[in-house]
């Protein structure tokens, strides 16, 4: 099959390619151009009479993803950006522990990394299936779960940090990241219309998003932060609160790899959350109120990663355990 197009029809789009000189075109449902673009790769994949490649699969269940507005779909799209050399054009039949093996032997990842990259390969060949695009069902070989290590800064390590962070937009991010401890998504998606000077509040839920298991609560400002978003709202330009040239900023990764780089200490968004939790159980702050903060269903995640760092850390069991004198 030739080439396509994504094209405005009837108030809507439609997806276009030409058969021997001919051109054919198929009302999309989709009505914005994201969608329809996604609508219409899953369309053309399920249309084409190419074999149906473990390529073929992850990037057709990918559009799948986009098109039902999955909030996962872009850590998906960079976790297949990875795996693409080695299993684009690999038959899902022969997808075997072996093959999974070598993959991890040769992934400069960690286990956790290419845990996550073959259980979406598994996932999209469980998809491909169900939408009999094959009868592939792969013996699968993954990597043990690791135990997650909290990597955050001390306050030092921080200051050096953050005084390497050049780019306007990117300080107010790394003070937003640290003091919201929200999720790199929910900062970069932050609209004015969200954040009430007035109560000293930040909700980090946008309008008709429904809340996933990744929650956004509503959170206070510290005076530090406030004053930083005073500032920043004084020279808006968008509705975005981080922002570039009056653009939406889609990505921060850059501009912390630029700052990692001059301060000689590795710093990626997610540190900044880890680094806020860590430094609020240092402060004393219940387990409770901090999964509150960081949008946590229930505690029990929240006491895994930080109870250790409380001040009082399982003082009154170690206290309780005494030797007697008989």
């Amino acid at each position: 099959m030739s080439e396509y197009t994504v094209q405005r029809f009837r108030g809507g789009y439609a997806l276009v390619w030409h058969v021997d000189g001919k051109r054919r075109r198929k009302q999309l449902c989709a009505e914005d151009r994201q969608s329809a673009e996604a609508e219409a790769r899953r369309e053309w994949q399920a249309g084409s009479d190419e074999p149906w490649t473990i390529g073929r699969i992850v990037e057709a269940y990918i559009a799948s993803l986009e098109l039902d507005h999955k909030p996962s779909t872009q850590r998906r799209k960079d976790a297949w950006k990875a795996m693409r050399l080695f299993f684009e054009r690999g038959n899902p039949d022969l997808v075997d522990q072996q093959m999974c093996r070598g993959y991890a032997a040769q992934r400069k990842a960690g286990p956790s990394t290419v845990r996550y990259e073959l259980l979406m390969l598994s996932t999209a060949i469980g998809w491909a299936r169900k939408a009999k695009f094959t009868e592939a069902r792969p013996e699968m070989w993954l990597p043990p779960t690791a135990e997650r290590k909290v990597r955050h800064l001390s306050h030092a390590q921080f200051e050096t940090f953050y005084s390497a962070v050049r780019a306007p937009h990117a300080r107010l991010y790394v003070l937003l990241g640290l003091f919201t401890m929200a999720r790199p998504s929910a900062i970069l998606e932050l609209t004015w219309d969200r954040v009430d000077f007035d109560r000293g509040l930040i909700d980090l839920n946008a309008d008709g998003r429904r809340q996933t298991a990744k929650r956004r609560p509503v959170i206070s400002m510290n005076e530090e932060l406030r004053e930083a978003l005073q500032a920043a709202f004084k020279a808006r330009q968008i509705a975005n609160v981080i922002e570039r040239g009056g653009k939406p900023v889609a990505n921060i990764k850059k501009a912390f790899q630029a700052a990692s780089e001059r301060s000689g200490i590795y710093v990626t968004p997610y540190t900044l959350r880890h680094t806020g939790a860590v430094w609020a159980a240092e402060g004393g702050i219940s387990m409770p109120e901090l999964a509150q903060y960081m949008g946590h269903d229930d505690d029990s995640t929240t006491q895994r990663h930080y109870s250790r760092f409380s001040p009082g850390y399982l003082v009154k069991v170690a206290n309780a355990v005494q030797r007697r004198k008989i």
